[in-house]
């Protein structure tokens, strides 16, 4: 397979890369870098436990998962913070490329995760996440296009490495639209990665510890909703902008669904989250009698 080129990173063998929320930390990262390429994170300016009781609620097995398609999650973010996590993941290097994705509550927090991160050694691009619906901290960034305008134009136009930003899935096309015409005028954004989980949806009484038992949707579920935002972001991007699918992504079809719609690269988070195994990743992903087909589509034998 050849090498791949999306959002100012190269990535070898396959557009294919584990999703931020899979590794929470450096140590993770470094375990699943043995496989694919990894978005570490996210990572917010101080520490942060995360919230309290049930924060995951998803089937008890992936076969489970892949047959209800559908979990629910309301972590809240835990990470060890900005410093820790440029102390630890600084100079390390491997076959594999790692973005580390940054997330905050302000502009000065994204801002100074981008400062951060962008002096350590060995990290390819900086996504910055501005789809967690599971804090306390108010409106989520995705829908504030004021504070998306302010910031992107605070970057600049040099930054030292690729940035990425990741958003939540808009059912308003008029909001998606209006978000698409603020990254391209950014001229510092590399790629759009979307979609996130779809906030705010129900659990079921008492599976989540979260107010009204509400947390992020992701899985299967979401499919056709991260398929339908892949397209419209293609649609509205200026061309050099690259769209990295995520969402709902557990087949070899899954994958060249994405492609096809318009990703230059995508991003699996349930699966390998759920599996839990790295040495697994590749056989589940082209299990289900489509990996041959995902396999020849990157040969450009489809």
């Amino acid at each position: 397979m050849t090498i791949h080129h999306v959002g100012g990173v190269s990535l070898p063998n396959a557009p294919i890369m584990i999703g931020a929320g899979v590794c929470k930390t450096p140590q993770s990262t470094r375990k699943w870098l043995t496989v694919a390429p990894v978005v570490s994170g996210s990572y917010t300016p101080e520490q942060r436990e995360g919230n309290k009781g049930n924060r995951l609620f998803y089937p008890d097995t992936l076969d489970e998962l892949l047959k209800t398609g559908k979990g629910f999650n309301w972590f809240g973010m835990p990470n060890m913070g900005f410093k820790a996590a440029a102390r630890e993941l600084a100079g390390y290097r491997g076959e594999q490329p790692f973005v580390v994705s940054v997330a905050g509550f302000s502009v000065e927090d994204y801002l100074g995760g981008v400062e951060k991160f962008t002096v350590v050694e060995g990290v390819a691009a900086i996504e910055l996440n501005f789809g967690c619906p599971n804090t306390k901290h108010g409106k989520i960034m995705s829908f504030d296009p004021n504070s998306l305008d302010t910031l992107f134009r605070r970057l600049g136009k040099s930054v030292g490495k690729p940035i990425w930003v990741k958003f939540s899935p808009y059912d308003d096309t008029g909001l998606l639209k209006e978000v698409a015409s603020i990254v391209n005028k950014s001229r510092t954004i590399r790629a759009v990665v979307t979609c996130n989980t779809v906030p705010n949806q129900f659990a079921g009484e008492g599976n989540l510890s979260s107010p009204n038992s509400c947390g992020g949707l992701s899985g299967p579920a979401i499919k056709q909703t991260a398929l339908e935002q892949v397209t419209q972001f293609r649609k509205h991007l200026n061309t050099e902008i690259d769209v990295i699918g995520v969402g709902g992504i557990t087949t070899g079809n899954d994958v060249i669904d994405r492609l096809d719609a318009g990703a230059k690269a995508v991003q699996l988070t349930s699966l390998p989250f759920w599996s839990g195994n790295p040495g697994d990743f590749w056989e589940i992903l082209l299990d289900q009698d489509t990996g041959g087909r995902l396999e020849a589509y990157l040969n450009n034998e489809l």
